[in-house]
């Protein structure tokens, strides 16, 4: 009967381990020490590759510091701002003008 070999061995590769055969209270101190471990573990790995994101993310900006320069120095200076300001306020008129919408105004 080939089926209740299967049978048998799924069931013992589904159930549960023996249980320990040592005190509840020691137990529940090695497993606590071990979620520790674990923890001390996890928070290790989260800063080694935080870290390296940061020294990525340093790296980046090292490489366009030129063009970060050139963005807050010339293309956000008052006057590129204002002609940009301008050029949206008149888009905004134009499409309202073409598409014949008028803007009414609720009391």
């Amino acid at each position: 009967m080939p089926e209740d070999t299967f049978d048998h061995s799924l069931k013992q590769l589904m159930g549960y381990p023996v249980p320990p055969q040592t005190e509840s209270a020691e137990f529940v101190a090695a497993v606590m020490k071990q979620v520790r471990q674990e923890q001390r573990t996890r928070k290790l790995i989260l800063f080694t590759f935080g870290l390296i994101g940061a020294l990525f993310g340093l790296a980046g900006a090292l490489i366009l510091s030129e063009k970060i320069t050139w963005l807050f120095s010339e293309a956000l200076s008052g006057t590129m701002t204002m002609q940009l300001v301008l050029i949206v306020v008149a888009a905004l008129a134009f499409y309202t003008w073409f598409m014949n919408d008028d803007l009414t105004l609720e009391n």
